[in-house]
């Protein structure tokens, strides 16, 4: 049987190679995501999102550079890197330009696991910042 904090890494690693399939497989059906980009509800719809993210920075990557479990609960604080080489998608679905910046951001999420699935995933990051990086704001 695995731990909690395997199956977290896990979900690291399958982030990392840009294994959606994997990823969703990952969350429980039922799941729910929330981002600063919105929330996401149920397996499919966190797929998407993730698609998303994935079509507007291909390379991008998460370090868990802190992590904390207790419980079902895991909290992390992380470092994300990507380049903007496709269109950001956000939440309305407005498609801002692909930039060729790079963008590395400080982030927190708070993950609760149930039988070995996530169930809720709250991440935390600042947004603005990311634009600027990506060179979107002025």
């Amino acid at each position: 049987m695995s731990s909690i904090r395997d199956d977290y890494e896990r979900a690291i690693k399958l982030y990392n190679a840009g294994d959606l399939d994997g990823l969703a497989n990952e969350y429980a059906e039922d799941a729910v995501l929330m981002t600063p980009d919105g929330t996401a509800k149920g397996r499919a719809a966190i797929r998407a999102q993730w698609a998303r993210e994935k079509a507007g920075c291909p390379d991008r990557t998460v370090t868990p550079d802190l992590v904390f479990e207790q419980g079902d609960m895991i909290v992390t604080e992380f470092t994300w890197a990507a380049t903007l080489t496709g269109p950001w998608v956000l939440p309305d679905g407005t498609e801002l330009p692909a930039t060729g910046k790079r963008m590395e951001l400080r982030g927190m999420d708070l993950t609760q696991l149930r039988d070995g699935k996530v169930a809720v995933h709250r991440m935390y990051w600042d947004n603005m910042d990311a634009a600027r990086q990506a060179g979107l704001l002025p």
